[in-house]
């Protein structure tokens, strides 16, 4: 199992557990909207699961805790953003 691919699964297995115990409840919900669009329950968590890992990204090169506020407006943008 290559490094890229574990610390891909890593951030689905994470929005999966958040989707699961609605915490937060944005991820459920953008989850929810995404599925009414057409997308497959794997999709939504699959492109939730990139802004996660890029937020993540962001917050480790600028040395800032996460910013759950900017996390939610970018969940909103979706399906705006590429998979």
């Amino acid at each position: 199992m290559t490094t890229e691919k574990t610390v891909r699964d890593g951030f689905l297995n994470t929005v999966l557990q958040q989707i699961d115990s609605g915490d937060p409840p944005v991820v459920r919900a953008t989850r929810d909207r995404l599925c009414a669009t057409g997308l497959s329950e794997g999709e939504a968590a699959q492109m939730i699961a990139i802004v996660l890992r890029n937020e993540m990204k962001r917050m480790i090169t600028e040395s800032r805790s996460f910013d759950d506020v900017r996390f939610e407006g970018l969940l909103n943008q979706l399906p705006a953003l590429p998979p």
